[in-house]
């Protein structure tokens, strides 16, 4: 865990340095939620969590999918890779850096679920259980931007994570329920459906095995097809 923690440090400090990095994954969900969300004809606490979940996707996918692609070739990761750690303390804490960072670009909603008395229309021990499960959704949707990061080329990274992103956000109804007619299955078993309606149950004090099922095996399947890419990469270097 020391090693763990240590790599969790390197990423958050490194990050913190680049505005570039966080302050559009800072305002974007949060301009959206300004001018689509509280408008939404759904309960306020419902829009809220569905925009702090697009806002942790949105930070796991180009964290991970744009972020990993495009500097895994830099001098300095290219020296991480040559350290005699296994891939699976690089994975992990890439892993909890990204949740620091989903969570800490998450602050600008909730204070704006503060203003428009969005937070206080859930009650305290339904809020945390959907705390509990948006954090949970985070944690799959960052093995998911682990596993593009490791395979996505360089200079596609953007545009094909932009075309994973905003799908995975509508099928998922991030933006508000949507009513998908026979493609309602995709939602049900979409790892962003999943997750919305884990979040959706938690706000309504129920349970939802079959969405904990859901995400339990995209996080299995993404975080093997994760160090599978980074041990892909590190053979590819020092081979």
């Amino acid at each position: 865990m020391k090693f763990v923690a240590e790599y969790v440090r390197i990423q958050v400090l490194e990050l913190l340095r680049l505005p570039s990095f966080f302050l559009p994954l800072i305002a974007l969900p949060a301009a959206f939620y300004l001018m689509v969300g509280v408008r939404a004809d759904l309960p306020a606490g419902q829009i809220l969590f569905s925009y702090l979940a697009f806002a942790m996707l949105g930070t796991m996918m180009f964290q991970f999918g744009v972020g990993i692609a495009s500097t895994r070739n830099d001098a300095w990761s290219l020296y991480l890779l040559s350290l005699p750690v296994p891939s699976r303390v690089r994975v992990l804490s890439q892993l909890i850096a990204g949740l620091f960072f989903s969570v800490l670009f998450s602050v600008p909603l909730l204070v704006l679920g503060v203003v428009n008395g969005a937070v206080f229309s859930v009650a305290p021990g339904r809020f945390l259980w959907a705390v509990g499960a948006l954090i949970l959704g985070g944690l799959v949707h960052g093995a998911l931007g682990l596993a593009l990061g490791y395979w996505l080329p360089a200079r596609g990274a953007v545009p094909i994570t932009n075309l994973i992103y905003f799908p995975l956000a509508f099928v998922g109804g991030l933006f508000g329920a949507w009513d998908l007619g026979a493609l309602q299955p995709l939602h049900t078993f979409s790892p962003t459906g999943a997750w919305s309606d884990l979040i959706t149950s938690a706000l309504h004090g129920e349970g939802n095995g079959l969405a904990l099922i859901i995400l339990a095996c995209y996080f299995l399947l993404c975080g093997a097809v994760a160090v599978w890419g980074y041990r892909r990469v590190e053979q590819t270097q020092y081979r």
